[in-house]
């Protein structure tokens, strides 16, 4: 049984839930994690297209690839919820995602299953028949989702690899799905500002005690996730040798293949974009579960 303290106070001692943690960087293995991942794992099927997108584009994230695309978010979203179709929205967020119109139709349009917890118990123990499995390389695609579509199989590797680079909200919210960070804290009558407080490292004693006692967790793993440094997103490292398939030679002055350095065409990139709730609130969305693990 674990211990839980019920103060509404914040914690003394500034931002830092553990002396030390933050120069440690978090490597996928605390427990919150592990329940994300294996909840992701399980539901990828039921979760809203949105949220699939969104973390199939980690750390890239779908306000951000709108921005770059000349388009309002807002239709992006309207797209993934089957409000409006935006063919043209829906072609060029295929191509970024690297799989067919077709495929991201497919994810969009096809039947949901429920969330296991809202499903009837003797239903989800039941043995399930065998399907065959689905040729996603052309249509008629089946008129319900399953997890074998593309983007759900790359959003599940997605988490898989990059659980540690997430934001502790990010990690919280997807440990428990389908209630979402808001609807939890509606649940426990607590400010919406107070959680993303905890969350981001200024601790509400009331906040993590409730919180570790519904993702059943102590209190180390809840403070072990929150205090600890982020792990950098794979895609934003600069790969390693041992990363590399062929290790090649390194041009030298003299050689043929040797050119002296141009300046870069354009403006600099734009720093990596933050996904899912980062380490601060987001401004007040809609209570739909198409837009975010959070509020």
């Amino acid at each position: 049984m674990l211990r839980h303290q019920a103060s509404d106070a914040t914690a003394p001692g500034g931002p830092s839930l553990l002396q030390g943690a933050s120069s440690v960087r978090r490597d996928g293995r605390n427990a919150i994690e592990r329940k994300a991942i294996a909840r992701v794992q399980r539901e990828i099927a039921a979760m809203p297209a949105s949220l699939v997108v969104q973390l199939a584009l980690w750390p890239d994230e779908i306000a951000s690839w709108a921005r770059a695309e000349g388009t309002h978010e807002s239709l992006v979203y309207n797209m993934l919820a089957r409000r409006k179709p935006y063919l043209r929205v829906r072609e060029r967020l295929a191509d970024r995602l690297e799989v067919s119109p077709a495929v991201l139709g497919h994810l969009v349009d096809a039947r949901r299953p429920l969330p296991l917890a809202k499903r009837d118990p003797d239903a989800v123990a039941a043995p399930m028949p065998a399907e065959p499995p689905v040729d996603w390389s052309r249509p008629p695609y089946p008129a319900f989702r399953d997890g074998s579509n593309p983007v759900e199989r790359r959003a599940v590797r997605l988490v898989e690899r990059e659980i540690a680079s997430m934001p502790p909200a990010a990690v919280v919210g997807l440990a428990l799905w389908p209630t979402t960070l808001a609807e939890w804290s509606r649940e426990q009558r607590l400010k919406s500002s107070i959680i993303w407080a905890t969350l981001a490292g200024s601790p509400s004693e009331r906040v993590r005690a409730e919180l570790a006692r519904r993702l059943d967790v102590t209190l180390r793993d809840l403070d072990d996730l929150i205090a600890r440094e982020r792990a950098q997103p794979l895609a934003t490292r600069v790969p390693a040798l041992s990363d590399l398939e062929v290790a090649r030679p390194v041009p030298r002055p003299g050689d043929a293949s040797f050119a002296e350095p141009s300046e870069p065409a354009g403006p600099a990139p734009a720093a990596p974009p933050r996904l899912l709730g980062a380490d601060e609130p987001p401004p007040p969305a809609p209570d739909t579960d198409q837009l975010s693990l959070g509020f």
